[in-house]
């Protein structure tokens, strides 16, 4: 299970991302551990010997904070100069919940732009500032209200799909900051992504199946329209951003294999629930 991190925001200078309290909830292993205290003996670390989800660690780190705001973000993240700046500002300006967009830094295979284009084309740059209807979970900042509406939430370990509309619901926005970026550093091998599609749609399926009732089989049935659909909303996000065009279509092979197996991902999820799928979501 990949650290979760959270970062506390609280005056923190420009342009560095220091000395705010950095928190690090991990259940992985020793060695892990053994690699974060000797590379960041300032940070806190939480450690859970059982398994833990995505979600769960996330939620750990974010009650485990005491500032007024506090960022998530994931140990493939790596933070650029204007983050914590460009955070705190619009938080400073009374914005409850801010998030910005994801950069791409693991570029030289195809793979490596299907991944992305698979998990983050829709926060790719650049994102304009201001409101806007989703964000990412693994680059997003919460104010005390924000986390207060959403607390019962973050205990049942859900998804930020499901955090962010509950907050709309009760009447706070979301809000992009355009200079809070995020770098995405990760390499995917294609078994491990193949898998990680996998787990992550059944685990979300299984999630929303929790309100649909039997409704559930009619998601399950209309699975198969899945890939278009994912296709069509990746290249919309791709080509109306007028770059990166070229990395789309030579990973376009790879995407659609991956919005094949994300479809039955969610068609096993709808119909038989999520499994241990979210214990193996990374």
């Amino acid at each position: 299970m990949s650290p979760a991190t959270v970062a506390v925001l609280d005056d923190w200078p420009e342009p560095s991302c220091g000395p705010g309290e950095v928190i690090v909830a991990d259940s992985t292993d020793d060695e892990t551990r053994r690699r974060l205290a000797e590379g960041w003996p300032s940070a806190t670390l939480l450690t859970f010997d059982d398994q833990q989800t995505v979600p769960e660690l996330r939620a750990a780190g974010i009650f485990a904070s005491t500032a007024p705001f506090v960022a998530v973000i994931e140990d493939h993240g790596m933070v650029t100069p204007e983050w914590a700046s460009a955070a705190l500002s619009a938080h400073e300006q009374g914005q409850a919940v801010v998030g910005g967009p994801i950069r791409n830094v693991v570029t030289e295979r195809a793979r490596d732009w299907a991944a992305f284009f698979c998990e983050y084309s829709a926060f790719m740059e650049p994102l304009p500032e201001g409101e806007v209807e989703a964000l990412t979970g693994m680059n997003v900042a919460y104010d005390r209200r924000a986390i207060d509406a959403m607390n019962d939430l973050l205990r049942k370990g859900v998804w930020e799909g499901w955090l962010h509309a509950r907050l709309r619901e009760r009447g706070i926005g979301l809000y992009c900051a355009a200079d809070m970026v995020l770098e995405h550093d990760k390499d995917f091998g294609l078994g491990e992504f193949l898998s990680q599609r996998w787990h992550y749609s059944r685990s979300y399926a299984g999630m929303r199946s929790e309100g649909l009732g039997r409704r559930r089989y009619l998601y399950a049935l209309g699975s198969p329209l899945l890939p278009p659909v994912l296709y069509w909303r990746m290249a919309k996000n791709v080509f109306s951003r007028s770059r990166r065009r070229r990395e789309f279509l030579a990973a376009t092979p790879l995407i659609l294999l991956y919005v094949c197996v994300w479809a039955a991902g969610e068609a096993i999820g709808y119909v038989f629930g999520g499994g241990r799928s979210l214990l193996k979501v990374r």
